[in-house]
């Protein structure tokens, strides 16, 4: 009952103002404190997207209730990717947001409608569609992951160098027994980019606000491996990663996103996102 009552208020948010006050994880400078008591399990949602789907602003939209919700606790990542008649480019659509990395999770998980999202990717089988979900499910389904528990803590930082060099530190520290090995994917994500967007109504609006966009991935598109079976809270992982900077991007709305998950059943355990320097 409290879980509904949760998600109900939450999915009025879509369409208020909301105002609250949110406790964000610590931090210490800009590298974000997850190996303290306080941390909690973040949720990542993939939300598949395109400009030219006039239903994808509503997904969106979700997202940001969330957000104003959970504060850092929920990650939104926007990845442009489906049928062609909603991410190709045209003369009204003209910023091609689709990635390699973005078709290829797409094609592996297996959708042909937008909008569509996966929550953690909770759910997962190499057949059946359990692991997607609609925009008007996230709230519950986000609910439900951020009060289970948390099996390892994150911390990264990011920083450009010389203008066209991302260099990433991430570590990891097991909070439960892991009888599992690891992998470990970092990606770059960007808002705030104006660019059009077909909207419900069936209009186009030229000064549209993408968020989360998936830029590029750091790591390859199923990351690398973190730790190796078994893992006991105490253990510290750490790994460093370099990847290439686009200085078209801007580091003031941009972001570094990394998550761990099982490469068993893809299922991620947590995720966190820092900004980058």
């Amino acid at each position: 009952m409290k879980q509904f009552l949760l998600s109900l208020g939450i999915l009025t948010l879509l369409f208020m103002t909301p105002s609250c006050d949110v406790i964000d994880q610590p931090f210490k400078g800009n590298i974000q404190d997850t190996t303290s008591t306080q941390q909690q399990r973040n949720v990542l949602i993939e939300d598949f997207t395109g400009h030219r789907c006039k239903n994808c602003p509503k997904a969106s939209k979700a997202i940001e209730a969330l957000v104003d919700a959970y504060g850092s606790r929920i990650i939104g990542l926007a990845i442009h990717a489906g049928p062609g008649n909603f991410t190709n480019t045209n003369a009204d659509y003209p910023t091609d947001f689709t990635t390699p990395e973005g078709k290829t999770i797409q094609n592996f998980f297996g959708t042909n409608f937008l909008p569509v999202g996966m929550v953690n990717r909770e759910n997962w089988t190499a057949s059946g569609n359990g692991h997607w979900s609609a925009y008007t499910n996230w709230p519950t389904l986000s609910s439900e992951a951020i009060d289970s528990t948390l099996r390892i803590a994150l911390e990264a930082s990011a920083i450009v160098v010389n203008d066209t060099v991302l260099e990433v530190s991430t570590e990891g520290f097991p909070q439960t027994p892991l009888l599992h090995d690891l992998s470990i994917v970092v990606l770059i994500k960007e808002s705030n980019i104006v660019s059009p967007q077909l909207m419900p109504d069936d209009t186009r609006d030229s000064d549209y606000v993408h968020m989360n966009v998936l830029r590029d991935y750091v790591t390859d598109t199923w990351g690398a491996g973190f730790g190796t079976s078994p893992m006991v809270p105490g253990d510290e992982l750490s790994k460093s990663f370099v990847g290439s900077w686009d200085t078209s991007w801007i580091k003031a709305n941009a972001a570094v996103v990394v998550y761990v998950y099982n490469p068993t059943n893809y299922r991620i355990l947590q995720v966190i996102e820092v900004p980058v320097n």
